[in-house]
């Protein structure tokens, strides 16, 4: 819509450039007219070529067009939305690579109406590629200012290239394709997903409760100042099935299916339905992703050898998993190679301080970068691991992860702890990791440090056990003693 103006423009010049028919096909005239002569001369369209005539529509078509668009209510553009905490190239998601920013071409229209639905990709720096959603305007995907979102401005605030969600992100295989599939629940109209944001407001669902496995994430983002209006909760599926697939088979609310062709060759689809209007309202159960299909909206996916996966209308677990992921060929250290000793140090205080990666101690003044841990959670020590990595976490398809545990005792009703590396390590550097440990589980405590490597394909999570990752690989275990 952004393009009409210069459309316009173009098309004024290209008609302007064009010679006078009349001129090329009548006799010269004994005398050129003088300039007052030629001003009081009406404007013919019949004097116009044909080229000059289709120009003459088109500009009308485009004007009556600019118009329809105005009444419509044509959102000007705001400030981009980026993400809260800037982007890292070796952390987390990592950052958008150059060149790999892509709008596909796939629309989903709004239960509402108005701007479209649609999906971004974009590959990082630690080797993930990403599909974002959100409403489309000026050739991109973002989100609208109502609902809360940037004061209901009206305005229309584009993604920036490295706001992506996490749940959205994974890996790249060694073929440059990706397999991502989400279950995107508790959407607002506006397209901001996760309740409200420090930086553009936003409504908080009215379902995220307790029993929401994202809820404590959600609320950490930001306070909320206001609910979202039940009838602007959207719920969209989306993904990339991969170069193989070729249909998906879903469920219509109201009752029925539809096959829908993907778009090739990212395998991509793209479903937005209101949510009480989604068959079996799991409104609260929690938004999924990954690299497999979820039970749920889609019931087959079809592939290009005629086989078909059906996925289970409910099932606790991916029943169709990625197919044609090309694994990278990165060799897997052995555990004598990652073999490497672990220090531990005990560092008591009344008050911890904590940033995105560390936590210290912080009796006085509050270090900058840093923010207070709430006064309000339990007693609690903090445990200092450090060890060498001798093998190297160049993306996040490896990582290490921390685990402990805690000897039984009576008020103890914490199992344990864990930590993975969600960043980049060199080899042979040490790695620090900060755990607090309560005091209410006092005794003997043990754990351990692990290299996971991917094996498939898997998301960005940092999680032992997800799908596509490896077997877990010892480097060194650690014991210490809680007062």
């Amino acid at each position: 819509m952004s393009c009409l103006p210069q459309l316009r423009d173009e098309l004024v010049m290209a008609a302007a450039r064009l010679p006078d028919a009349s001129a090329q096909t009548s006799p010269a005239p004994s005398a050129a007219p003088s300039p007052s002569s030629r001003r009081r001369q009406p404007w013919r369209a019949g004097g116009l070529s044909s080229r000059g005539r289709l120009l003459v529509n088109l500009l009308v078509v485009l004007a009556t067009a600019t118009a329809g668009l105005g009444a419509a209510g044509v959102f000007r553009r705001g400030t981009a939305l980026g993400p809260e905490t800037p982007a890292s190239a070796g952390t987390a998601e990592g950052v958008a690579l150059a060149g790999t920013v892509k709008l596909l071409a796939l629309r989903a229209p709004d239960p509402a109406g108005g701007l479209p639905w649609g999906l971004r990709i974009v590959r990082t720096s630690r080797g993930l590629t990403c599909a974002d959603v959100g409403r489309v305007d000026y050739g991109t995907v973002g989100v609208l200012g109502q609902d809360g979102t940037f004061g209901d401005d009206g305005k229309f605030h584009p993604l920036s290239p490295d706001f992506y969600d996490f749940l959205g992100c994974d890996a790249t295989d060694a073929a440059g394709h990706a397999f991502v599939n989400v279950d995107l629940q508790q959407l607002p109209a506006s397209g901001l997903w996760g309740g409200a944001t420090r930086a553009a407001g936003g409504c908080q669902p009215a379902q995220l409760t307790s029993h929401h496995a994202l809820a404590p994430a959600l609320r950490s983002r930001a306070p909320t100042r206001s609910v979202c209006p039940a009838g602007d909760m959207r719920e969209a599926y989306f993904g990339l099935l991969g170069p193989q697939a070729r249909s998906i088979t879903y469920v219509v609310p109201g009752g029925g299916t539809r096959t829908a062709r993907l778009l090739a060759p990212y395998g991509a689809y793209l479903l937005v339905f209101r949510e009480d209007a989604v068959p079996g309202n799991r409104t609260g159960t929690g938004s999924m992703g990954g690299p497999g299909v979820e039970s749920g909206e889609i019931l087959a996916i079809t592939y290009a050898d005629g086989h078909t996966c059906r996925v289970p209308v409910e099932s606790l677990f991916e029943s169709c998993p990625p197919v044609g992921f090309v694994a990278p060929r990165n060799p897997v250290p052995t555990a004598r190679e990652l073999a490497t000793r672990i220090g531990v140090r005990l560092l008591p205080a009344r008050r911890y301080c904590s940033d995105e990666r560390s936590t210290v101690p912080c009796e006085g003044a509050v270090p900058r970068g840093y923010r207070s841990i709430p006064a309000g959670a339990a007693p609690s020590l903090l445990v200092r691991i450090t060890f060498r990595a001798h093998a190297a976490v160049a993306s996040s398809a490896s990582f290490y992860e921390t685990e402990l545990r805690y000897a039984k005792s009576p008020g103890c009703d914490d199992q344990g702890a864990n930590a993975p590396t969600d960043y980049d390590v060199r080899a042979g550097q040490i790695v620090v990791v900060d755990l607090l440990v309560p005091y209410s589980c006092p005794g003997p405590a043990q754990g351990w440090v692990e290299y996971v490597p991917a094996s498939g394909a898997t998301t960005s999570t940092p999680v032992i056990g997800l799908p596509g990752q490896g077997h877990p690989i010892t480097a060194g275990r650690l014991r210490f003693h809680i007062p």
